[in-house]
């Protein structure tokens, strides 16, 4: 796996080995490259960016066929993860037996690549052998490009969230009847204004926010609620310990291009552990129907939100956790690996139901 990277470390400069070799679950084991840093492009016009990312690729290209022939690889399954400039600059040079396309956003309503993402995404999906997306929103959208388009959604790892031994602390909870929590990226896909609306109208619930926060003035808004904290980030492998304690787990994001398009993998993590979710309708939600709740409205969101949180019978907490059991990595991975012509299909006697 070659990685791209948005800040700087050792093994960028070359202080420290580029391959290196991680130690996976199950005794898997990953070789992870870490490529040289590219020249920033992004910000560029249409042909100044597309000169300085075929130099990129020339850096890229260098560093992978030298891993490549440490490790002894040939004819690869290349997939690439949302950088179709460098999909196109690189297509054939790696003596790929398959080059795969991986789109898990509109690459047209991301920020940092949307300058010139929608034009080359266009010319990359027809290039592809396969795209793989990870919501039926992306998948309609791009197959009109390309014939062989596939959706393989997030997911969740099960063993990681059902092994928390003990809860993390949280600061205040004592003082409340109940905690509903979000983890995640606290960015501007949140309707702020609906959950400002939201906490104010409902004080004795304390409201947890796990994740970086990319909106000062999100947090700003919120903050001043008593009954609302901002824990940052957690490792992955400590997230358990805060969501076992919520009473709901909750997905307040605005409606726009961007977020029709997502498949939010905290919603299986949610599930995972037989948490009530809520969410507003920003995309394709029909795969959890009626295991969660939709509201539109911060009156309506307040509703869904009190029932969630009361309703902790045995049976719902039960349903909830089977359909995140289907939904878990080893079942993605597998569909994966049908789609890549990795895996046997006379050994799989069906296709998940939501398999496109």
């Amino acid at each position: 796996m070659a990685e791209t990277r948005s800040g700087a470390c050792p093994a960028d400069f070359g202080f420290l080995p580029r391959l290196r070799e991680v130690e996976g679950k199950q005794g898997a084991r990953l070789h992870v490259l870490t490529l040289p840093p590219f020249i920033p492009a992004n910000g560029l016009p249409a042909r100044a960016h597309d000169i300085v990312q075929k130099l990129n690729a020339v850096l890229a290209l260098w560093a992978i066929r030298r891993a490549m022939r440490a490790l002894e690889m040939h004819r690869p399954v290349v997939v690439n993860a949302f950088q179709p400039g460098l999909g196109l600059a690189m297509k054939g040079k790696l003596g790929e037996s398959l080059l795969a396309y991986y789109c898990y956003d509109e690459i047209s309503a991301a920020p940092w690549v949307g300058k010139h993402g929608a034009r080359l995404e266009k010319a990359f999906l027809r290039k592809a052998d396969v795209t793989v997306t990870t919501s039926t929103h992306l998948q309609r959208e791009k197959a009109k490009e390309t014939p062989h388009c596939f959706v393989v959604k997030n997911g969740v790892d099960l063993h990681q969230f059902r092994a928390a031994a003990h809860p993390a602390p949280i600061p205040e909870k004592e003082k409340y009847l109940r905690i509903a929590g979000y983890i995640g990226s606290v960015d501007d896909r949140l309707d702020f204004e609906l959950l400002d609306q939201v906490i104010r109208s409902m004080p004795d619930t304390l409201f947890v926010f796990i994740g970086r926060v990319l909106s000062e003035r999100g947090r700003s808004l919120l903050e001043r609620h008593p009954n609302a904290v901002f824990l940052g980030p957690k490792p992955p492998e400590e997230l358990p310990a805060y969501v076992w304690q919520f009473g709901a787990g909750l997905i307040p994001f605005v409606r726009n291009k961007l977020t029709a398009a997502i498949y939010p993998m905290k919603i299986n993590e949610y599930l995972a552990l037989g948490k009530g979710v809520v969410a507003t309708p920003f995309g394709d939600l029909s795969d959890f129907e009626p295991w969660i709740s939709i509201a539109a409205t911060p009156a309506s969101f307040v509703q869904e939100l009190r029932s969630a949180l009361e309703d902790r019978s045995i049976d719902l907490v039960q349903a909830r956790m089977a359909l995140a059991e289907r939904h878990s990595w080893e079942n993605r991975g597998n569909e994966l690996e049908r789609i890549l012509g990795l895996s046997d299909p006379a050994q799989d006697s069906a296709f998940p139901e939501d398999f496109a």
